[in-house]
Order: C-alpha cells, then sequence, then structure tokens
C-alpha cells in the first residue's frame, strides 16, 4: 500500500524563529526486548525480586551514554502496582539503579554514567516487588533515557516485558466460538471549541500566541493559544524553557478556568524548525513525561476522521522534538490520546 506523509498548511502558531541548522547527525540508541525475556506469569501477593523483563540496549553512530531511564508501564499509573524496581546489568549482574528513587521525574531512575560502545548492546534485567494495592494485568519496561552529555536518537521506545496478572485476577480463556464481526467504525464525535461556546479569542482578551495558565485551579499548566481555539500544552518546566522568545513565566497570562476549558488542548505537532510534514500525536506518561507517535495517515483521511485537523497541529522546535521518546506508529488520528487532569 502506498503511504503518504502529511503535507500541512502552515496554520499553527509558529513558537520558534526560522533558523537553519547544520549539525553532526546523533548517534542511535535502539532498545529491545531480548529473546530470553521471562515468560508471561500470574505473581502472588507475595512476589518479590520477580523477573519481568529482559531489555537490550544497543548504540550506533556513535559511543552512548546514559544516566537514566524512565520507566513505564502500558496501562495507566501501573507503576503504582511495585513497591520497588531494580534495573540490573544482566552481564555482571550488578544492580544500576532502583525505583523508587530521588529525581526531578518520579518515573526516572538515575545512576552516575553507563557507556553503551558503538556497534555494541548491554542487557538489563527487570526485577520487581509488588505492593499491597496491585491489581489487574501489566507490562514493564522502559519508555526513554536521561542521556549525559549527548542526546542520542531512540528507537523502539517504549519497550516492554510480557504480561504479568497480579493478585485478584483471574485470566480469561480465550473463547474458542467463531468472533462476530466487527461492524463498520462510526466516526468519533469530538469536542471543537465552537461546540464548547468558543467565538474568537478577542471575545476573551487574548491574541494568537499568548501563553495561559487558570488562576483559579490547582491546574499549574500552561498552554499557548492559537486563533482557532485550539492549546497546546507545555508538558514540563523544561519544553517551556526551550521558547525563550515567550518571554518565560512572567509572560504567562492568568485566566479563568471556564475560559481555558473552552479552548480545547490539542496534541498534534511536527518539527517546523526543520519543516518536517510529518505530524505526530503526543501521548502524556505522566506528570512530565510524554512520547511521539507518528501518524501514518493520509491527509484526506486524517480530514476525514477530524474536520479541525489542520486546525489543530501547533509547530515544536528541535530541542522539543528531540527532547520526547518516539513509540510505535499510529495509523489513525483516532489513536491519539486526549489531554486531561
Amino acid at each position: 500500500m502506498i503511504k503518504y506523509y502529511l503535507s500541512v498548511v502552515f496554520l499553527s502558531v509558529l513558537l520558534v524563529p526560522v533558523v537553519i541548522l547544520y549539525a553532526q547527525e546523533s548517534p542511535v540508541l535502539t532498545a529491545s526486548l531480548n529473546t530470553n525475556t521471562p515468560p508471561a506469569k500470574i505473581l502472588p501477593a507475595s512476589a518479590v525480586y520477580a523477573d519481568v523483563a529482559l531489555i537490550d540496549l544497543a548504540a550506533s553512530g556513535g559511543d552512548i551514554y546514559l544516566s537514566g531511564i524512565y520507566l513505564a508501564t502500558d496501562v495507566p499509573i501501573g507503576l503504582s502496582n511495585f513497591s520497588n524496581i531494580y534495573i540490573y546489568d544482566d552481564t555482571t549482574n550488578a544492580l544500576v539503579a532502583t525505583y523508587p528513587s530521588q529525581s526531578e521525574n518520579s518515573n526516572l531512575v538515575e545512576f552516575n554514567f553507563i557507556t553503551i560502545a558503538n556497534g555494541f548492546s548491554k542487557t538489563y534485567r527487570v526485577k520487581a516487588s509488588l505492593s499491597a494495592s496491585a491489581a489487574g494485568s501489566v507490562r514493564l519496561g522502559f519508555s526513554g533515557f536521561k542521556y549525559s552529555p549527548t542526546i542520542a536518537t531512540q528507537s523502539g521506545v517504549p519497550v516492554y516485558g510480557n504480561i504479568m496478572t497480579l493478585p485478584g485476577i483471574v485470566p480469561t480463556p480465550t473463547p474458542t466460538s467463531t468472533p462476530t464481526p466487527t461492524p463498520s467504525a462510526t466516526p468519533l464525535t469530538k469536542s471543537t471549541p465552537a461546540l464548547l461556546g468558543f467565538t474568537t479569542l478577542a471575545a476573551v482578551g487574548l491574541s494568537e500566541g499568548d501563553t495561559v495558565s487558570a488562576v483559579n485551579s490547582t491546574d499549574p499548566d500552561i498552554y499557548i493559544v492559537n486563533s482557532w481555539g485550539y492549546k497546546r500544552l507545555f508538558l514540563n518546566p523544561v519544553i517551556f524553557g526551550f521558547y525563550g522568545h515567550l518571554g518565560g513565566f512572567t509572560k504567562v497570562k492568568t485566566i479563568v478556568s471556564s475560559t481555558r476549558d473552552v479552548l480545547v488542548t490539542s496534541g498534534l505537532f511536527r518539527n517546523c524548525e526543520t519543516d518536517d510534514p510529518k505530524v505526530y500525536g503526543v501521548e502524556v506518561m505522566g506528570e512530565d513525561s510524554g512520547i511521539l507517535h507518528w501518524i501514518d495517515t493520509s491527509g484526506d483521511q486524517a480530514v476525514a476522521d477530524d474536520p479541525d485537523f489542520f486546525k489543530k497541529v501547533f509547530c515544536v522546535n528541535s530541542d522539543e522534538f528531540n527532547w520526547y521518546s518516539k513509540g510505535s506508529d499510529y495509523t489513525s488520528v483516532n489513536q491519539v490520546p486526549s489531554y486531561s487532569r
């Protein structure tokens, strides 16, 4: 099947001046599940130091220096199922890091540094002890990495071990009957600013490109708005700092939460600094972390799935684009998660 890149007409808020960069290509860190990773299993409530994953990290294009690993699960707040998680060098059996740890992100475990030489790989064994509230089914693994000093391009993340069935859950047998054919999908009804009462930015005292935050709310999030009534989230202060021309926190306008809520949050980004036509959807993994997924679909199909698609694409710069881990491709706009606090 022929695939099409999305060619996006510049309709969104450009967050950066146009800059042409000539930079040396960064090394690539590829994560993959080792063939000897533990199989799917049922864990008892008393499980401690249970083997849950065996993950290979390989370097190409240069040496890679790691100073941290971001842990993740394939279900929301899945890390709460574990009282402790341990990462070992599988060759030396040396303990590399323990979760939870004191770090800038709750799902980040840090260490002095690990060197993965160009053309070589290292294998890491993940072990876990269950918390008293562990329930459900979950896969545990890595969603990204912290580098020191040079950032590498990431491939293969997130990468998870096999399914663990936690206490209190009995696996459901796979039905042997012939499955009922799935009916044709009905297009999703998406929330739009107009449906929520938005008319113009001027009507709410704003202009395109303003950064805003709700004053009468416990929500500390900062957004930037466009003229169609969509807003994008700055996931954390580090990302906000990539856009110094916006004036920093002193230039953030305070709005009431009712105004914030009629400005619909978009998770569609493209790297306008490199004029990359690909559009990505962001998957927020935690309070301060996220993953980008390329939306591998045609422009016509994207608009069929979401008539406001092109109004929702926000420009990001290379610093922010490279900050995110890259996940598996999406094949539909409908797969992009909606952000809510």
